[in-house]
């Protein structure tokens, strides 16, 4: 008899008890599916986004993990959608190609950066993955479809960003971008203010695909949002060399394994107090380089974290919640600035902040917009800490704004209402393919998705 065990997301709150199942192949998955079911991945979106509704299992797709075929000229890659995002690249970047767009970690499935429609450091130039998408197979609760821009288009848009609501992706043909090498031009530079943050994104983000802040939350007065802007662009074969078309020097050099350090248990609460964080910002900043170009490993430019085993286990037992929203423009700034004040006034911060500039997503419920969004990881610490992001939920729709679900583990089904208008369409879709709501999450639940709107 199948026995249950805890899940969480990667913040570890909620944790919930339930069934989970590892089908070995697409065929198995298509039998389980015909129970009450949700699909899960390497279990890393943050919150409840990735966790059964409840009296469900989990249909995990890690063994789901298979490449089908690649063209090394194209750079077309078919393959299963619970390969994670670390064993594409370790196949495609000594092939002279890299994922198109990418998250802050390499340890998710495909299907879940899917289920999410991920952005990345260079949202603000290419946009989320869903452009990268050229179709992908979908086993709904109504049967199984191929889906893309031009079949069954609808199940296409709904699936991408989706949540896994519409059912459980099983194979992907995914457009990767082309590399010289595995190397990264970058450039990092101090901002002593939040203004001058703004300034320096504006000035130098047409000349870099990639760009990303770190921000001191917990700084004040004009010292608010000071930071570190990353900027990056795939580095190229040195014209130099004598042979520079030769597949020595043409091909990318192969993925070297950073060294990692682990954490080994769940840190005490106490530990990240808002004075601990307040000066660990403040060394960071301090000790980070004023500026200064330098040629990175794609690793540590794209993945810092990864290096990092089980980096979660530092929130301590209660785990943490990452709050990340947008704010479009022409409010950005304004907006960000005035949740820089919010977080900074009831100490509200943490060591992880990032800002970055987005485009427009085109599925058909989008996260980002054109804007600036900000994720924050915040110790989790009881209903204190729920009840000021229901504050800084106001805030945020207050500039038209709104929260990304796939790390959200709070969010009030009015505020999301409020948040997400195109929400209705969404479920239209959602309720043709999964019309009795078999496939179905813990968010959807606290969304009350499923209810008549």
């Amino acid at each position: 008899m199948p026995i249950n065990k805890f899940l969480s997301g990667w913040g570890r709150y909620p944790v919930i008890e339930a069934r989970e199942e590892f089908p070995k192949s697409r065929r198995q998955a298509v039998e389980l599916s015909a129970l009450s079911h949700f699909p899960r991945g390497q279990g890393r979106s943050y919150g409840d986004a990735g966790l059964p509704a409840g009296g469900a299992f989990a249909l995990n797709s890690s063994y789901l993990d298979h490449y089908l075929f690649f063209d090394p000229v194209s750079g077309v890659l078919d393959v299963e959608a619970g390969i994670t995002l670390d064993r594409i690249l370790r196949f495609c970047v000594p092939q002279g190609f890299f994922l198109p767009v990418t998250p802050g970690t390499r340890f998710v499935s495909l299907g879940g950066a899917l289920a999410s429609n991920v952005h990345g450091k260079n949202h603000h130039r290419t946009g989320s993955i869903e452009h990268f998408v050229l179709d992908m197979e979908v086993q709904t609760p109504s049967g199984t479809f191929t889906c893309s821009p031009e079949q069954n288009r609808d199940l296409f848009r709904a699936t991408l960003g989706g949540y896994g609501l519409t059912g459980f992706i099983t194979r992907v043909r995914l457009k990767l971008r082309p590399i010289q090498t595995a190397k990264v031009e970058c450039l990092r530079l101090q901002s002593k203010s939040l203004e001058e943050m703004f300034r320096l994104f504006a000035k130098h983000d047409a000349d870099y695909e990639y760009s990303v802040a770190w921000l001191d939350t917990l700084a004040r007065g004009r010292k608010l949002g000071r930071g570190i802007l990353m900027l990056g662009n795939h580095a190229e074969v040195d014209p130099r060399q004598k042979s520079p078309l030769t597949d020595k020097n043409r091909n990318p050099q192969p993925r070297r394994e950073p060294s990692k350090f682990a954490v080994p248990f769940a840190m005490p609460d106490f530990i990240l107090n808002p004075t601990l964080l307040a000066q660990f910002n403040r060394a960071f900043y301090l000790f980070s380089k004023k500026g200064g170009s330098a040629r990175e490993d794609y690793e540590s430019f794209f993945y810092p974290l990864d290096r990092i085993q089980n980096w979660n286990l530092l929130y301590g037992k209660s785990g943490f919640l990452q709050y990340q929203c947008v704010i479009p423009d022409p409010r950005g700034e304004e907006g960000v600035l005035a949740c820089l004040h919010f977080l900074s006034e009831n100490r509200l911060g943490a060591f992880l902040s990032i800002l970055k500039r987005c485009g427009d997503d085109k599925v058909m419920l989008p996260f980002c917009k054109r804007g600036y969004t900000l994720a924050l990881d915040i110790p989790f610490r009881g209903g204190d800490t729920l009840k000021l992001l229901d504050r800084l939920d106001e805030l945020v729709l207050k500039y038209e704004g709104r929260v990304y679900l796939t790390k959200d583990a709070r969010l009030g089904p009015e505020t999301f209402r409020n948040m997400y208008p195109e929400y209705k369409g969404w479920m239209e879709t959602v309720r043709r393919y999964n019309p009795e709501g078999k496939n179905s999450s813990r968010m959807a639940e606290r969304l009350g998705l499923w209810k008549e709107s």
